[in-house]
């Protein structure tokens, strides 16, 4: 499965518009965010919850967690998949790499010119381009 950055972006977004400092799974799900297809959990989210898990842009309340066991979600031998709400965080690289998603110019870069490069490079880019812009607009200011 290929990385979306559509997907990942609104994933991350749900973090930064919540009003409160950590958000669980019902909150993904009454956000909008494809949680479920056909009654399952869909793949589409477990993938990019372990790439956040992956890359520690994502945490729990007391620290960080390594795997989907951490936020919550257990699948059981015979393949159940089972949800509990556990409160969420974006640690502060999720929080920048979601700043950067969630900036229009950004997301057009990293869609058109990232599209095939490694997640390290796409978060990386993000960060310097999203830099790039800010510096850009604060010279506008000054001037």
């Amino acid at each position: 499965m290929r990385v979306d950055l559509d997907f990942f972006g609104s994933l991350l977004n749900v973090f930064l518009e919540s009003e409160k400092a950590h958000v669980d799974f019902n909150d993904i799900t009454n956000a909008g965010v494809e949680t479920e297809i056909d009654g399952e959990i869909s793949e589409k989210l477990v993938f990019h919850l372990q790439l956040a898990l992956d890359n520690q842009l994502i945490g729990k309340r007391s620290g960080f967690a390594y795997n989907l066991k951490d936020i919550g979600i257990i699948q059981s031998l015979d393949g159940l998949t089972s949800i509990f709400a556990i409160p969420l965080r974006l640690t502060q690289d999720g929080h920048d790499f979601a700043l950067s998603l969630n900036n229009k110019e950004v997301m057009k870069k990293l869609k058109t010119e990232f599209k095939d490069a490694p997640f390290k490079v796409v978060f990386e880019g993000g960060q310097k381009l999203l830099q790039h812009f800010m510096k850009k607009k604060l010279e506008s200011i000054i001037e």
